[in-house]
Formats: C-alpha cells, sequence, structure tokens
C-alpha cells in the first residue's frame, strides 16, 4: 500500500494541473449524482412513510369536463357510500382548499394553515397520537386537531390537548395532536377544525378528496355491483325529489359515475390532480439518466488520463517485471491505485454534499431532505459506484502496460500506439456526444421557460399588480375609488381567481330538458375584461348594471350554437344570461389546453347572491400605465389597504411572480438540468486539456520538427484544432436526433408549448465548439511556441 501511495504521488506532482482537475471532475460528478438522486428518491418514496400505506387508496371519478379524463375531487354524497362499504376500514374527506388561521400569542400573531375534514379523516391515515384524540363524533364536533409542530410553536409542549388557541375574538380548542406527517406526503400539516353537515347528502358538489382505508384490496367488478350501480338508482332518485328528471339520462349517468380508488404510492406519477400529483415520470427517467451519464463521463474522463498516464509508466512497470514483481501483484497495484483515487474523490464529494446541505440556497434546486443522515442506502450505493469507478478506469491500463515484454518496452516508446489513440478518441467521442445532448436539452427547455413568460395570454398581464383584499371585502369601492386616484392607474377589478396561474378552477355543469354544458366559472366585475384588456369580439362588455350573466369565451361559442346575445344560456331559471363573446384568453397554466375548453367570465346577481352565494371576489386586479414604477405602486397598494382597516398587509404580486410559483417544479427542473449540463461540458473540458496535454508532451519531437520546416504557430494551434473540431461535429451529428426526441417527451407535458426551432442545433454546436476549442487552443500554446532546437534536444 506504500507503494501505491507513492505511485499516485508521483503521477500528481509530475502532472499536477492534470491530476488536479481530474480529481475536482470525479468529485463533482459524485457530488451532484448524490444530490439529484435524493429528488429520485424523493419522487420513488412519495406517501410510502404514511402508516399503512399499502391500504390507502385515493377515490377518482371520471372528469368533469372529459369522461375520459379522471379527476381527484369527489362528492360527499359518494363519499359516505363508499364508508358503508364492509371492505372499507375508515374514510377521510378533506377540504380541496386550504385556509389560513390567525391566532394570537400576546401580541405575537401567528398563522398556520386549516383546513375541514370528517369525523375519522385522520385516523384513516394512522398518525401516531401525542395527546387527546384526533376525531370527531356526529354530536361532538368542536375544537381543533393541530400537529406536534403547531403545538410547540404556540403553547411550547406537545402537551396541548384541553388546551385554547385566541384568534382575537374566540377561544378555540385544541382536541388532539399528532405526530407530524412525513414532509414527503400528500397529507399536509395544518389545523384540522370538522366539517360538520357541510354538504352532506349533496350530489352535485365536487370540493373534497376522498381517501379510503381498506381492509382487503377491492374487486373492480364486485365494487361496481355492491355499490356504484345502486349508487347510480339513488341518484336517480335524487334528480326526481329535486324536480330535475328532465335532464337524467341513465346510460350517461352509468358511465359518469364510475369510480376506481387509485392506490396512494400512485398518485404522485398519475398526473390526475395538478397540485397534488406533481410527479413527472419523464423528469423522474431524465434525472436518472442525467446521473448515470455524469457518472459515465466521469469514469471516461478517469479512464482517458490513466490511458494518457499508461505510456509514461510502462518503463518504470516493466522495469519492476525485470526485478522480480509478478505480472498480477503490478496489476492489482494499478487497479488499487485507481480504486483509492476515486474513493478519495468520492469521500470528498460527501463533505461537499454535506456544506451544500447547510446552504439554503440549495432550496430552490431540490426538494425534500438532502442531508446525509437520511440516505445512507443511496450513500452505500454510490460509494460501491466509485469503487466500480475506479477499477473501469485501472483495469485496462493495467493489463495493457503489463502486455509488452520487457526487453521491448525498455527499449522503445509507446506515448502515441496507434491501439491506444484510437480507445482515447472514441472516449472522448462519447463525452462530446453526452455532452452535447445535454446542452442543446437544456436549450429545449429555455425555449419553454421563455415561452411561459412571453408568449401571448390574450391580456395585458405585464401591467397587472394582484392584491388579496379578503380582509377588506366590504371596502372595496373605497378601495378601488381611491386607487384610481393614484397617478399611473389605469383600471382596478375584482375576481375570485388569479387567472393564468393554476390548472384548474371552478367548473359547473348546467342543462335543460334539450342541453347539457359544462365550463370552466371565473366570477368576476363588471371592470374585469377592461382592466386585464380582454377583447369582446361578439355582443358586449359588463356594465355596472349587470348582474346573473355571462360572457364566454369563443371556444364556448363554437360548441354552444344554440346561444344568443342577451338571451339565458339555458332554459330554467338558474342560468344566466350571455351578454357577449371574448377572445381566447390564456386563463389556466400552460399545462392544459386553454383553447378547446368553454369558460366564462360571470357576475354574480340577484338570483345567485339570494341563494347564499357571497362575494367571494377577493383578488384586486390593478391594471398600471407602462412605465409606472411598479414597486412603487407596489407600496402605495399597501399602504392603502392598510389605511382602509386590513388588519395585515397584504399580498400585492407580479404576474411573472405568481408565475414562478405556479411552475416551480418546471423551473427547478430546468436549474436542476442546467447544472448537469454544465457539469458535463466542465468534465468533457477538463478531459480535452488533459488529453490535449499529455499528446502535446508525446509530440514534441513532431511539433519540433514542424517549426523547423517552417510551420508556424498558428498551423500547429489549426492541427490540433481541427482533430478535436472533426471528432465534435461528428459527435453532434448523432447527438442532434437524441437531444431532439428527449425534449419532445418532455414537452409532451405541456398542452401549449413551443415549437423546437431549427436554430437552436447550430448556435449549440458553435457553443460548445467555441468552448472546446478555447480550451485546445490554450493547452497547445505553450508547446507550437516552444524554441524546436529544445524540444528535438530532450526529446
Amino acid at each position: 500500500m506504500k507503494e501505491v501511495f507513492r505511485n499516485i504521488w508521483y503521477m500528481a506532482r509530475r502532472f499536477k494541473t492534470a491530476t488536479m482537475l481530474n480529481f475536482v471532475g470525479l468529485t463533482v460528478a459524485f457530488a451532484a449524482c448524490y444530490l439529484f438522486l435524493t429528488q429520485v428518491t424523493y419522487n420513488h418514496s412519495y406517501n410510502k412513510e404514511l402508516t399503512g400505506y399499502e391500504q390507502l387508496y385515493r377515490v377518482e371519478i371520471p372528469a368533469m369536463m372529459d369522461n375520459s379524463k379522471w379527476q381527484s375531487l369527489s362528492s360527499r354524497f359518494l363519499a359516505e357510500r363508499l364508508d358503508s362499504m364492509p371492505q372499507v376500514e375508515s374514510m377521510g374527506l378533506f377540504q380541496a382548499w386550504y385556509n389560513t388561521a390567525r391566532f394570537m400569542k400576546g401580541n405575537t400573531e401567528m398563522m398556520f394553515s386549516s383546513c375541514r375534514v370528517t369525523n375519522d379523516a385522520l385516523k384513516t391515515f394512522a398518525p401516531k397520537v401525542l395527546d387527546g384524540e384526533i376525531g370527531w363524533t356526529d354530536e361532538d364536533t368542536k375544537g381543533r386537531v393541530i400537529p406536534a409542530s403547531v403545538a410547540m410553536k404556540y403553547f411550547g409542549t406537545i402537551q396541548a390537548a384541553g388546551r385554547y388557541f385566541w384568534n382575537g375574538k374566540d377561544s378555540i380548542l385544541v382536541r388532539g395532536v399528532y405526530e407530524d406527517f412525513p414532509e414527503n406526503c400528500l397529507i399536509r400539516n395544518c389545523v384540522y377544525g370538522n366539517m360538520g353537515d357541510e354538504n352532506k347528502g349533496n350530489f352535485q358538489n365536487y370540493n373534497y378528496y376522498c381517501y379510503l382505508r381498506l381492509r382487503q384490496q377491492l374487486d373492480t367488478a364486485e365494487t361496481r355491483k355492491t355499490i356504484l350501480e345502486p349508487l347510480v338508482e339513488q341518484i336517480h332518485q335524487m334528480y326526481i325529489d329535486h324536480g330535475m328528471e328532465s335532464q337524467w339520462d341513465e346510460a350517461d349517468a352509468r358511465e359518469s359515475y364510475k369510480m376506481r380508488l387509485q392506490p396512494l404510492t400512485e398518485t404522485w406519477f398519475s398526473g390526475v390532480d395538478a397540485g397534488q400529483d406533481r410527479g413527472n415520470k419523464a423528469v423522474d427517467m431524465i434525472l436518472q439518466i442525467s446521473c448515470l451519464l455524469v457518472i459515465i463521463i466521469a469514469a471516461i474522463n478517469f479512464l482517458n488520463f490513466t490511458l494518457a498516464e499508461s505510456p509514461m509508466r510502462i518503463k518504470s512497470i516493466n522495469t519492476r517485471r525485470v526485478l522480480g514483481s509478478s505480472v498480477s501483484s503490478l496489476r492489482l497495484s494499478f487497479v488499487v491505485e485507481t480504486v483509492l483515487t476515486s474513493v478519495l474523490a468520492f469521500g470528498l464529494a460527501v463533505v461537499v454534499c454535506y456544506l451544500l446541505s447547510q446552504w439554503p440556497f440549495l432550496k430552490e434546486l431540490t426538494v425534500g431532505s438532502i442531508a446525509l443522515g437520511d440516505h445512507g442506502i443511496l450513500l452505500a450505493v454510490l460509494s460501491a459506484a466509485a469503487i466500480l469507478v475506479g477499477i473501469v478506469a485501472g483495469l485496462y491500463p493495467a493489463f495493457y502496460v503489463t502486455s509488452f515484454q520487457p526487453a521491448l518496452v525498455l527499449k522503445g516508446s509507446f506515448g502515441l500506439t496507434p491501439k491506444g489513440r484510437k480507445l482515447r478518441t472514441a472516449l472522448l467521442c462519447l463525452q462530446f456526444l453526452i455532452t452535447s445532448i445535454m446542452v442543446v436539452y437544456i436549450g429545449i427547455l429555455y425555449l419553454q421557460s421563455h415561452y411561459i413568460f412571453n408568449s401571448d395570454y390574450g391580456y395585458e398581464k405585464d401591467e397587472i399588480l394582484y392584491c388579496d383584499t379578503w380582509e377588506i371585502l366590504d371596502k372595496q369601492e373605497a378601495l378601488r375609488s381611491e386607487l384610481l386616484q393614484q397617478t399611473g392607474v389605469v383600471d382596478v377589478a375584482y375576481s375570485q381567481f388569479m387567472i393564468g396561474t393554476s390548472d384548474s378552477y371552478m367548473s359547473w355543469g348546467r342543462g335543460d330538458k334539450d342541453h347539457q354544458v359544462q365550463f370552466v366559472a371565473l366570477p368576476v366585475d363588471y371592470h374585469y375584461l377592461r382592466t386585464m384588456g380582454i377583447k369582446v369580439v361578439e355582443g358586449r362588455d359588463f356594465t355596472e348594471h349587470d348582474g346573473d350573466c355571462y360572457i364566454i369565451n369563443e371556444t364556448a361559442r363554437k360548441k354552444w350554437d344554440w346561444v344568443e346575445m342577451d338571451k339565458k344560456l339555458l332554459d330554467n331559471d338558474e342560468s344566466m344570461t350571455v351578454v357577449g363573446v371574448c377572445q381566447n384568453v390564456r386563463y389556466g397554466s400552460t399545462r392544459v389546453d386553454n383553447n378547446d375548453t368553454p369558460m366564462v367570465f360571470l357576475v354574480y346577481g340577484e338570483n345567485y347572491l339570494s341563494n347564499g352565494w357571497t362575494n367571494n371576489l377577493g383578488v384586486m386586479n390593478v391594471r398600471v400605465a407602462a412605465g409606472v414604477d411598479k414597486l412603487r405602486m407596489r407600496q402605495k397598494i399597501k399602504d392603502i389597504c392598510m389605511k382602509l382597516g386590513a388588519k395585515h398587509e397584504p399580498n400585492v404580486s407580479f404576474f411573472d411572480q405568481d408565475l414562478e410559483n405556479t411552475y416551480q417544479d418546471e423551473f427547478r427542473f430546468i436549474r436542476q438540468v442546467m447544472v448537469f449540463s454544465i457539469i458535463c461540458l466542465i468534465i468533457t473540458l477538463i478531459g480535452v486539456f488533459c488529453m490535449t496535454m499529455f499528446e502535446t508532451e508525446y509530440r514534441r519531437k513532431e511539433i519540433g520538427i514542424r517549426k523547423v520546416m517552417g510551420s508556424s504557430t498558428q498551423e500547429i494551434l489549426m492541427m490540433f484544432c481541427r482533430h478535436y473540431a472533426l471528432l465534435l461535429a461528428v459527435s453532434f451529428i448523432v447527438a442532434a436526433p437524441v437531444a431532439y426526441y428527449i425534449g419532445q417527451q418532455w414537452l409532451q407535458s405541456f398542452a401549449e408549448r413551443t415549437p423546437i426551432y431549427w436554430w437552436l442545433f447550430p448556435l449549440t454546436l458553435l457553443a460548445v465548439g467555441t468552448i472546446t476549442l478555447a480550451t485546445v487552443i490554450i493547452q497547445s500554446w505553450r508547446a507550437a511556441n516552444a524554441n524546436p532546437v529544445e524540444s528535438i534536444k530532450t526529446e
């Protein structure tokens, strides 16, 4: 072992730069693989830390807008009937949205996420009960159930059952405390309350997530027979009881009320619910492949480095053979050197990963824990990979340097044997191939990112500021009036949702004896379309005196050919009047097809407000003139809201900020691939640098003779550049279609996406080629300018 360390130290001193770069390349590769394989681990362990996760299922039904697709939202009516099945051990119904609960502790306000659930909802997921109880009964629905993290923050102890929160008005009982759910699951750690009789027996309201814990696996045919067929009959009776018999179609009903149970372990990649199912199989596969490619590139680099060193070690190794060392011991010693180098690089990578785990910025690049203590198996796998890389890098060179007759070796030079050059060239081409694929791919990702931010949304998104006004709903007209007096404010409107920043909004289904329609419904006030700059192409815009009316989009106009302006959409009492048609706008994210779904803007009037609907237009949309200082205007909006009685400073945001939140998973992935691409490029350049260094070392005499014969420095440099340019060009020709295919697969996750422009490919080749040739020139410059007499004399 002492001999091994001496050899490593000798080569490191002789080729300081090349050794250091190779070692850095290995370290960076191992560190990057660890960091991003933690993301793969996160994806595949989602929901698997829940107690008895194998028995947990989510109820899914056909989507309202398209029965060929599935949705995760269910009705309470359906959930309660499923709960009655003997195969169901427990059922949990959760509201599909989360609110903010505000509590006071002395003069300090604390805010926690909150949600309302049914009696046994939390018991369905079987968290550890730390204090009190975590369920309710129909007779006793009081109190809240909280996680340990909330208990510690507010009370300073997990023994909080029987104690009270203070919300500024009332004391709220803590019913029980549960151990926090793992981060890597779909159930949030928040304050849970009981939903009471909300929508009990309502078969038309789909605002809940329904989860089941089964005693055993349900048979699909048996499920239909025992629950779904009777369920259709019960719903038929509901139609009759509500005077809706004319809307009943038995064939459609049996198709619409089919159901499936999705294992909770498979929800992450299912894509059914955009808010919960954020996994992407293509992205996951690309991350795995990227990690593998980085390791391969680093291994190739290490092998090339070892191969390039080999001719310089042939004489010393074979001298030891002459002195009595066995071939097997020499080969083993050589391999041990490379394995030890690789393991040392992995050890340094572990240190780097530990330091990075303490760096807050890394949270923008990763999701879930990257702490070394949480990934023992992954570290073991990567340590084995480090050993394998060392063996791969040392095995062939070990056999190569001991494959010659000692007498022949001691007399000759083996620096540029055709076999060795071909192998190193082939390995370098593979590096160029992988790097080119990664760089083209990141270009495709950037194009989609640019498309998301800069394509036409159908409204003036760049001039809009959004503000949360839920605390001052009764002061909205005063707020609008005061803002319109501010220089630079063009108009102010209110809406229930912030369009363009979500995959799903409120969906309505309506019908009469002749027509059944389903559409996305966006409640707004009469200022909205002109504030947003949305064009009305038929009929008219809303007016101040409008109520219970629609403006439909062009897609709805094409599908509903019976629609007439200023007449009701449907022939029933609850239907609203259609007053206009607006151009299609991107109301949802680019993940959904905004041009294929009927959508309406609606203004509530007396009919709806008298039937229990309330003013829920809590989003203020402020359009400012071009060139206005938006930062100053944002602060001005906050100040006016506080002056009018808001208890808390409202959140005022730009559209781009909300887009960042909407596409945070995609942008995180883009950053991850960018890191991989940069790493691949750096490691490849290290390989080029080292190969050029060794090649110039071996060809010093040839370069000297060329200089004596009249070759200029430029011609010598061109000789080296021509060689690497050809290798890069051939590799890129193979890489381009592969990168195109991979990019197209990723883009399939977007319904609205950028084209892949032809100019991306030559631009990528130019960029990679420029960096590569610059590296070659820098390394070759010294040899090309050396005194030819000295080169020939010392060769």
